[in-house]
């Protein structure tokens, strides 16, 4: 699940330094925030660690993500009027992949957003956006395979919010469920979390993938029970060690019935409300 409040900023920040946003201090979407100083951003953890970091992006208050020097790599696109936006922003991404072979890549996808403002969530057009985004992950799982890293890449791809009506400002939830999935070859396939799982929990997890310590200020936990065991040691073990993580903004997770004791299925993902996280 998401965080409160379900903002892109605040939601972003959550994700990359696994607090909440009362623990990060960025509560709304501005263009300067004043995130608190006892925070960490995986980008920086993974540059201390001699990661090679990049982000490729569309909405530019993004930048506050990473401090000065914690990025090797950064490409921003304003997408708000190509109605392809996604698809050059995965083209971008694909060409980062060849050049660099980046550890750690972020990535965000805003076209579902966009439509969900503009037209609403579960509109046609949300769901033609959500196509489109699909086939920009479709161009970047290629593009790693391209670039010869597929046997060492695992991917991450979640939502920072979901959406009801045209916006995603209240704390129900359809709002804070999102998908959070992972994939690659040290991920079991098929497996059902049962645990509850955070956005909180992505930093960790991928700081796990990449065999680097968390940061102590992070309070989210490393689902280490996605993880299928084959490399037999840490991921820094492995000469091309490397994750990327999508953000699919604005999609809203399934929230299926379920009956006594039941939990949420989802592959390698399970969704749960901000209350219940770490």
């Amino acid at each position: 699940m998401s965080v409160t409040p379900s903002l892109t900023l605040p939601a972003h920040y959550s994700l990359f330094t696994s607090q909440k946003p009362i623990g990060h201090n960025v509560l709304t979407n501005t263009g300067r925030p004043n995130p608190s100083p006892s925070t960490a951003s995986l980008f920086e953890v993974a540059k201390y660690n001699g990661k090679f970091t990049a982000a490729v992006y569309s909405w530019e208050h993004l930048r506050n993500l990473a401090p000065p020097e914690a990025l090797d790599f950064v490409y921003y696109l304003n997408t708000l009027q190509r109605p392809q936006g996604d698809r050059n922003i995965a083209q971008a991404a694909a060409d980062c992949l060849a050049r660099f072979k980046p550890a750690l890549l972020f990535v965000y996808l805003e076209g579902v957003d966009q439509a969900g403002h503009a037209s609403g969530w579960m509109s046609p057009a949300y769901f033609d956006a959500l196509a489109e985004a699909d086939r920009a992950v479709g161009t970047l799982k290629t593009a790693i395979a391209d670039a010869g890293i597929a046997g060492a890449t695992d991917i991450i791809l979640h939502s920072d919010h979901g959406g009801s009506g045209t916006h995603h400002q209240e704390a129900t939830p359809e709002n804070l469920t999102i998908p959070w999935i992972a994939w690659g070859p040290d991920i079991r396939r098929g497996f059902r979390i049962e645990a509850p799982v955070s956005i909180l929990d992505t930093a960790p997890t991928i700081a796990h993938l990449l065999g680097i310590r968390p940061h102590y200020s992070w309070v989210g936990r490393p689902l280490s029970e996605i993880v299928n065991g084959r490399r037999g040691g840490a991921a820094a073990d492995r000469p091309q060690a490397a994750g990327s993580v999508l953000t699919l903004a604005g999609a809203q997770g399934p929230r299926p019935k379920l009956g006594p004791g039941e939990s949420a299925p989802g592959f390698s993902g399970r969704q749960m409300n901000d209350s219940e996280s770490a």
